[in-house]
Parts: C-alpha cells; sequence; structure tokens
C-alpha cells in the first residue's frame, strides 16, 4: 500500500469517527459558521503519513567466542533449516532459486575448468613459471566458494526471505575468507619456490629459510582469517586482542628459550652467517649444514654421524665458513741435514719458489727458515690451493710435497730425520 492510499484511509477513518460523535441536526438550528481565513472545519482533511521503517537490531558483541559461535550456529541452523524447507516446499521461487545455484556454481566451474586448460597450453620452461604460478592460485578456487557466490547472487536476483539470506551473507563472509586466505597463501609459497629455483644471489639464503619463512606466511596469513571470522560471527576481537597480549607476556616468559631459539634461526635468514650446504667448523666440530630449523640446525659431520644443535647456541660459536673461502692456504713445514752446505741452504727458498711454476692448481706464497731444530734445519712453506673445497685441497697438498722431494732428489738436498749423536766420555777413538 503506497503513503497516499495510506493517507486516504486514515482521512476515512477520522471522517468516521467525527460523523459518529456529531449531534443529530435539529429543524432551525443554525449552521455551524466558519472560522476566518474560509476554513472548513468540517471538511475532512488528507494528513501525510511518515511511515519510519524498523530498524533491525544488530547481533551483540561478546567477549566469549563460544557464545559467539553458538549464537552463529544457531542462526545458521535455523536458516538452513528454513531453507531446506522452503526448498522442498516445491514452490515455484523456491525451485527457481535452487536451479540458479546450481546454474552459477556449474557456471563457475565449467571456467575453472576452461582457464586450466588454457593454461596448460601456454608456453613454459618450467614448474615455477608465472602460468604455472597462476595455475596452482586457481586450483585452489574450491567449490564451497562457488556455492557461496552463486547463493549471493541468487539472493541479489531474487530476493530471499529473511531468514535464508542472513545465512546466506554469513556463509559468503565465511568462504570468502577462507578462499581468500588459500590463495594468498599459495601464492606466497609459489612465489618463494619459484624465486629458490630460478636461482640469484639469495637462492641459498632463501632456500635455507624455505619452512621458516613458510611457517611464518602460514601464522600470519590463518591468523588474519581466524580473527576475521570471529569478528564476524559476533566476537568482541578487541577483547580478545587484549586478552592474547597478557596472555604472550606470560607465554613468553615461560617459554623464552624456544622463542630465543626462534630469533636466532631469524638472525641466520636475515644476516646468513651459513647456508645449506655449506661447510662450516664451530668449536671442536665441523661439517656440512643440512638444515636450518625453527629451533635447531643439523650438521653432517665429517665422520658422518648428524649433529644437532640450538640455533642460540650456534651463534655463540666462532663459525668458521669453510665454503666462502676463494682458495684456502696451507702451511707445511720441512727440515734438511746440518751437514748441508750455507749456500745451498739459502738457495732452498728460490728453489721451492721454481719448483711451483710447473704446478697446476697452486699459488706460491712464501718459503724461508724457520729454526734450527734438534735435528735439522728448519723450513717453513705456504702455499694456496685455488679450489677451496677441502678433498682438492688435500690432493693438490700432496702433489706439492711430492714435486718438492722429486727437486730435493734432483739437487741432492738430503731431508732430515730424528737423529742423536752420543759422545761418551774417556772413549778413545782407534
Amino acid at each position: 500500500m503506497s503513503l497516499q492510499g495510506i493517507g486516504k484511509l486514515w482521512s476515512w477513518l477520522i471522517g468516521s469517527s467525527q460523523a459518529e460523535d456529531d449531534p443529530v441536526p435539529v429543524e432551525g438550528a443554525e449552521e455551524p459558521a466558519e472560522l476566518e481565513g474560509g476554513l472548513d472545519l468540517e471538511a475532512p482533511v488528507d494528513v501525510p503519513i511518515e511511515v519510519v521503517p524498523e530498524e533491525v537490531e544488530a547481533a551483540p558483541r561478546t567477549s566469549d567466542p563460544i557464545e559467539a559461535l553458538t549464537e552463529t550456529t544457531e542462526r545458521a541452523t535455523e536458516a538452513a533449516t528454513e531453507f531446506v524447507g522452503w526448498v522442498g516446499s516445491g514452490e515455484r521461487e523456491a525451485l527457481i532459486a535452487l536451479a540458479l545455484v546450481i546454474g552459477f556454481t556449474a557456471l563457475q566451474w565449467a571456467l575453472k575448468w576452461a582457464i586450466l586448460k588454457g593454461i596448460v597450453r601456454l608456453p613454459r620452461n618450467d614448474d615455477y613459471s608465472v602460468a604455472a604460478l597462476f595455475q596452482r592460485v586457481v586450483k585452489r578456487f574450491h567449490i564451497y566458494f562457488m556455492i557461496a557466490l552463486a547463493l549471493t547472487a541468487t539472493d541479489s536476483i531474487l530476493s530471499l526471505p529473511g531468514a535464508v539470506s542472513g545465512f546466506v551473507r554469513i556463509y559468503f563472509v565465511l568462504a570468502l575468507v577462507i578462499q581468500i586466505a588459500e590463495w594468498v597463501q599459495e601464492f606466497a609459497v609459489s612465489a618463494i619456490k619459484r624465486s629458490v629455483h630460478r636461482g640469484g644471489g639469495d637462492a641459498k639464503a632463501l632456500a635455507s629459510a624455505f619452512n621458516i619463512i613458510k611457517y611464518f606466511i602460514m601464522l600470519g596469513v590463518w591468523t588474519i582469517a581466524l580473527l576475521l571470522i570471529m569478528s564476524n560471527v559476533g566476537m568482541d576481537v578487541t577483547a580478545l586482542l587484549a586478552g592474547l597480549g597478557i596472555g604472550g607476556i606470560a607465554i613468553g616468559i615461560a617459554a623464552q628459550g624456544v622463542f630465543r631459539d626462534l630469533f636466532s634461526s631469524l638472525s641466520i635468514v636475515i644476516d646468513k652467517p651459513f647456508q645449506v650446504g655449506d661447510t662450516v667448523r664451530y668449536g671442536e666440530s665441523w661439517g656440512t649444514i643440512e638444515d636450518i630449523g625453527l629451533k635447531t640446525t643439523r650438521v653432517r659431520a665429517r665422520s658422518g654421524e648428524q649433529l644437532i644443535i640450538s640455533n642460540t647456541n650456534l651463534l655463540d660459536y666462532e663459525i668458521h665458513n669453510m665454503t666462502r673461502m676463494a682458495r684456502r692456504r696451507i702451511e707445511t713445514e720441512f727440515g734438511v741435514i746440518y751437514q748441508t752446505d750455507p749456500d745451498v741452504a739459502d738457495r732452498i727458498p728460490g728453489i721451492v719458489a721454481e719448483m711451483f711454476k710447473d704446478l697446476q692448481g697452486v699459488d706460491f706464497d712464501r718459503c724461508g727458515m724457520s729454526s734450527f731444530g734438534p735435528s735439522s734445519l728448519d723450513y717453513s712453506l705456504v702455499f694456496f690451493s685455488l679450489n677451496p673445497e677441502f678433498n682438492r685441497s688435500m690432493a693438490a697438498r700432496s702433489r706439492v710435497l711430492l714435486a718438492l722431494y722429486r727437486t730435493f732428489k734432483e739437487q741432492g738436498i738430503e731431508f732430515a730425520y730424528p737423529t742423536q749423536t752420543l759422545y761418551i766420555e774417556g772413549f778413545k777413538k782407534d
């Protein structure tokens, strides 16, 4: 009924009530006089009536998550029951709504299938191209979100009953939050995998920190999603965050050792003292880094066993990263007999330096007499292996020592070996 019709009805009711209250006219009675200005009091007047729509009372927010979830579940159950009953009633509008939901869902599924088929035909170099990344994101377009979109479109077209429309809104918000969280997580993790696979300056660092970064991405994404869901089901998130802040302080004090290791792992990722695959030495141990976790780092020792050390304790050591050496410095000593001629002893450093010109993979640094030993003239030799890898450096050291042995043989220089001369007092030579 329009506002004009309501006004006429009101005027008619006013006129009827006045007619009942007026006295019966008597013959000879004077007609009622008109007021100044010509306004007839007996004439019906159309009075406009302003209709104020009822305000819908918003659902009260509560800091109790159980209470909020219970109320939302009750409303959703009631709406779902009404929706099922409405569809099962066989009404024409209900059947049309059901057909629209099924049709919109099938259309979205077909669109997803067509997009995936089209992406497969695009050229790609590997599984980490942009097309492959987009394909993985599209695969995360789940059926529950398709149904939510179909219900929302149907509600906007047909204006579903109030309770059913409320259920559709709640279901759409929940499905949207979960779907976006899955998309963000998949895109972020896939982008990191792509950076690791494609290489670059920080590829090994990303590979070392992949599990840590993935954990923090999942924690951040789903924490925000959970807060949004709680906010939409009527829970007071502000009070929850305040409570979590106080509880977080208590947990932090109780688990400060775990958090120290956690921040140490972040320090390893950001500062990059070593990466997965590096050979390191710390304290009395050394080996190859196998994995950098949230709390511990795993090292494969040279003897074969796996060493597990907390990140905090590891960073307390002085760490020698052997992999980052441009070349490995090797120092060794040798000695010649005291019977060596002084002039020959003076030429030994030059002989050794000349020898290095014919050796591959090594670089001569210095050679000189270092001390008078108990049974030899001692010399120190320092050179570099151009390949810092341990096994190849040891092979280079072996080649240098063998070359030194051959050169001294050719030059008639004798290596010293431990000898002692015993003098006996009173013993006469023959």
